[in-house]
């Protein structure tokens, strides 16, 4: 059986993306938290966020009214650059 994509959404990490919001899909928080890491650090700094970030202030299970309409076939993460914007999120890994 193959392993099921788990959703998260939750706040934005760092300054680049600092009043906005994540939708992550992966197979682990571990992965997730390394994804989201990425996004919003770059590269080469995979373990800025840690699952227990994601366990603890990330909501599971849900994409949220944003993502509407996109389902996720790989791991990703989507962000909204302003939460509440209005505007889609865009796809960043």
């Amino acid at each position: 059986m193959a392993k099921q994509l788990k959703k998260w959404n939750g706040r934005a990490h760092g300054s680049k993306y600092k009043r906005g919001y994540v939708y992550v899909a992966a197979y682990s928080q571990k992965q997730a938290a390394e994804l989201v890491s990425k996004a919003c650090f770059g590269e080469e700094h995979p373990d800025l966020v840690s699952a227990t970030e994601i366990r603890t202030y990330y909501n599971s299970g849900a994409w949220g009214n944003a993502m509407n309409g996109i389902e996720p076939t790989e791991p990703c993460v989507y962000i909204q650059k302003e939460h509440f914007s209005g505007e889609k999120p865009i796809r960043i890994i």
